[in-house]
């Protein structure tokens, strides 16, 4: 996929940024005005301090009643400043909460309807860098950095007027550097722009090395590869260290160029005010005040070049962020259509999960409702590929499958979430208690029904003889408990939802001989009333299926029950005998 264009202005990155607000923007930009009349109060403070000295410098006096006004006066903006500040840091910071918050819901969405290629493609930290780290850095930018640059406006602004009422000249002068500032700034921000996209890649790839060794540390130290990974590990890091030095020294040059060409203005002022002091066009008193106050002019454009930085890896991680927003996602149906019963049926289906590469070559079948199908075969034949297929992890590439005579296209994905259960063969827990990883699909669930599906699935057991019982807590993934737990609960789960149709991938594989006959028993009763399809290895789970297909390279060698593909001298058979003989 191409990176979505990089806006070729800063006020292009604006909008763009701008446009994530959302309901939020009356908010902010309530807030980003309230900035700006910060700024002007302090503008006026300046005014009313620079007329009191040019009066004072001009022999002037002043009354203790007029005393008491300026005073007041400052007193007032000094107020104004505090007031303003308060309510325009709270606005920024609650409309930049609510839409980030409504941007990250807006992409772990966009993520769960987005095809199981998309995240395979990927590297682990990358999403999760997107959600995180990128986010992150929008949310500062939109509550810091938007109203700072109102901020720094509104003080350059409040004095370009006050020199434009001692002398027009002398505005016009001060605005010339500024003009001239301006071109060199947007220039350098396309530059900063493309390297603050390499650098939030890099950082993501650094959060996918760490992920990885994390999740892989106990392999990892087994096979005595430590060294090997934290080198992985640490050339990531370094190469995010690299680029964000680039990024900063890039950075410093053209704030430096920037800032000189600004700050020329200083010079350029005095020369032609004195120029005009001379010609007798301009008052002594009027020249001390821009003197004065023209440091106040550039001081605050030169705190927002601070602002650019931020401002390029907020658009850099926009661009991330519209990589996976532009992804497309699996297609919904228009007008959802509801299945007549729960058959499944694959008619032609071809799929492969590379190009070039099919995983199933026009496969047939059909499982009737309320009925067993067993898949076997070798390893990369396509089995758990099928089971893929009808959870709608991925669409097919030609044919179709229809669910009670409906294409799976035609179903609402919530409808087909609702309608199938699966359970994998690496069991996943969430972090939680057992009670809520056992309620996943069921959430109303209550405790006897908890309880009730947890006996079935033969965890009841260990679950009580647990310190916590069904409060104990589990770890991420489920590490603090044996795969055989695992699966259980996993199972456990897959009854209480008491999903129409349910999908066993090789459920069984970490399940000890001993709990091994009990397990069969309750997914016998799991199978009663339900069209089940399992991928299996083990001849005791093989054998009780209505039909059995059995797969190699992606099609159908053989199907019917056990008793009959026995009988034939085919590829089942040989298989069995394999098996058998494994087991021996």
């Amino acid at each position: 996929m191409s990176d979505p264009v990089i806006p070729r202005s800063d006020w292009g990155s604006l909008c763009r940024l701008w446009s994530l607000l959302g309901p939020s923007r009356p908010m902010m930009l309530a807030g980003i005005g309230l900035r700006f009349l910060q700024s002007l109060a302090l503008g006026a403070a300046f005014a009313i301090v620079v007329a009191v000295i040019t009066e004072l410098a001009a022999g002037g006096t002043i009354s203790v009643e007029r005393a008491g006004g300026i005073t007041l006066a400052l007193a007032v903006s000094l107020m104004a400043q505090i007031g303003f500040g308060y309510l325009s840091a709270r606005l920024a910071w609650l409309s930049s909460f609510r839409a980030a918050h409504s941007l990250r819901l807006t992409l772990l969405r966009h993520l769960g309807r987005l095809p199981m290629g998309f995240h395979l493609s990927r590297h682990n930290g990358d999403s999760v860098a997107a959600v995180t780290s990128d986010m992150q850095v929008i949310d500062s930018f939109m509550s810091d950095a938007l109203p700072q640059i109102a901020q720094s406006l509104g003080l350059p602004l409040a004095m370009l007027a006050f020199l434009a009422l001692q002398d027009w000249v002398l505005a016009l002068t001060a605005t010339v550097t500024i003009l001239l500032a301006l071109p060199l700034f947007v220039l350098s921000s396309q530059r900063l722009a493309r390297l603050g996209l390499i650098r939030q890649d890099r950082q993501a790839q650094a959060s996918a090395d760490m992920i990885e060794y994390v999740q892989g540390l106990a392999v990892i130290r087994a096979f005595n590869r430590t060294a090997d990974a934290e080198s992985r590990f640490h050339t990531a890091l370094t190469e995010f260290r690299d680029i964000s030095i680039t990024l900063t020294v890039q950075l410093v040059r053209p704030m430096v160029l920037v800032g000189v060409v600004l700050m020329l203005g200083v010079p350029l002022v005095i020369a032609v005010g004195g120029w005009r002091l001379h010609a007798g066009a301009i008052e002594p008193m009027a020249l001390i005040a821009v003197l004065v106050l023209i440091l106040s002019l550039y001081a605050p454009l030169m705190a927002m070049l601070s602002v650019m930085e931020l401002a390029r890896l907020a658009e850099a991680a926009l661009i991330r962020v519209d990589r996976i927003l532009d992804a497309t996602p699996l297609p919904q149906p228009v007008t959802p259509r509801t299945p007549e019963g729960f058959a499944l049926r694959f008619e032609a289906v071809s799929f492969g999960y590379t190009p070039g590469s099919p995983t199933l070559r026009d496969t047939n079948f059909t499982v009737p409702e309320r009925s067993t199908t067993a898949i076997v075969g070798p390893s990369g034949a396509g089995k758990s590929t099928i089971l893929n297929l009808i959870a709608r992890f991925w669409d097919v590439e030609r044919g179709q499958i229809l669910l009670g005579g409906v294409n799976l296209r035609d179903l609402d994905a919530a409808q087909l979430t609702d309608l199938v259960t699966v359970v994998f063969q690496d069991a996943w827990l969430c972090s939680g208690t057992i009670r809520d990883n056992i309620a996943l699909g069921s959430v109303d669930a209550s405790d006897e029904a908890i309880i009730a599906a947890a006996r079935q699935a033969q965890a009841h057991d260990f679950i009580a003889a647990l310190p916590q019982g069904y409060d104990t807590p589990v770890a991420e993934g489920g590490t603090t408990l044996s795969g055989g737990e695992r699966q259980r609960i996993s199972i456990a789960r897959a009854i209480l939802k008491n999903a129409p149709i349910v999908l066993l991938d090789e459920a069984t594989s970490a399940i000890d001989p001993h709990t091994d006959r009990a397990l069969r028993l309750a997914l016998a009763r799991l199978a009663e009333g339900r069209t089940l399809i399992m991928v299996a290895h083990k001849l005791s789970s093989v054998q009780a299926a209505d039909e059995i297909l059995m797969l190699d390279q992606g099609q159908i060698t053989a199907r019917g029950p056990h008793d009959t593909l026995i009988r034939e001298n085919g590829p089942y058979r040989r298989w069995w005998k394999m098996q058998r003989g494994g087991e021996g």
